[in-house]
């Protein structure tokens, strides 16, 4: 069965607007953010294409995608959920890896895990979770959180689900993938969370 990933990349990205740039290209260790997810996607053995999702809020962005060569799938940047469904029209894959730009510390590893899971459930969804406590341990600003068999998962916006399944945008039953590593946790929104990103960045690349 063939899974693409999807990067989603079209947002407004309002509360890191201080930076002066569009939030997939916020500089991180000297490159664009979203370089980082990029990279990470391209060396999964499990992911058979790579899309990212853009919109009219990122023009910047759009300009350096297309220079790199990369699929890029134009959506409205209206509405996360109706962008997803627009992003899915075009694409062939059966499985849709989805994860936004602004998790620039998510490592190919924890992706193959994810997707080796959710083929072997053969469920129509998996959604990565955080388990509360390490999103506390993290620094991350919790504002939402589900109980799932007894712990307190925090969804991350990284997920795989079926794509014609999404297609008839009814609910895609499913369950979760626990992961307690920055990978998911550091969700860059802020110019903040943006330091603390480039913090773990540094530590993995000079402590490997």
């Amino acid at each position: 069965m063939s899974v693409a990933a999807l990067i989603t990349a079209g947002g407004r990205g309002t509360r890191i607007k201080e930076l002066g740039v569009e939030k997939p290209m916020a500089p991180l260790h000297g490159r664009p953010m979203v370089d980082h997810v990029l990279e990470q996607m391209m060396l999964v053995d499990e992911i058979s294409s790579v899309y990212v999702s853009i919109s009219d809020n990122v023009p910047k962005t759009r300009d350096h995608l297309r220079k790199l060569g990369v699929n890029v799938l134009e959506t409205s940047g209206t509405e996360y959920c109706h962008d997803l469904i627009q992003a899915a029209e075009g694409i062939s894959e059966d499985h849709i890896f989805i994860c936004p730009a602004d998790l620039p510390l998510l490592r190919a590893e924890l992706v193959s895990d994810v997707v080796r899971e959710y083929l072997k459930r053969k469920e129509q969804s998996l959604t990565v979770g955080i388990p509360l406590e390490k999103a506390l341990e993290f620094g991350v600003d919790v504002t939402f959180y589900e109980n799932v068999d007894g712990r307190s998962l925090i969804p991350c916006g990284v997920s795989v689900v079926d794509r014609k399944r999404m297609l008839t945008r009814e609910y895609l039953p499913g369950s979760y993938f626990v992961a307690d590593t920055p990978d998911v946790a550091v969700n860059v929104n802020t110019p903040d969370d943006l330091k603390k990103a480039e913090k773990v960045l540094h530590q993995r690349l000079t402590c490997p």
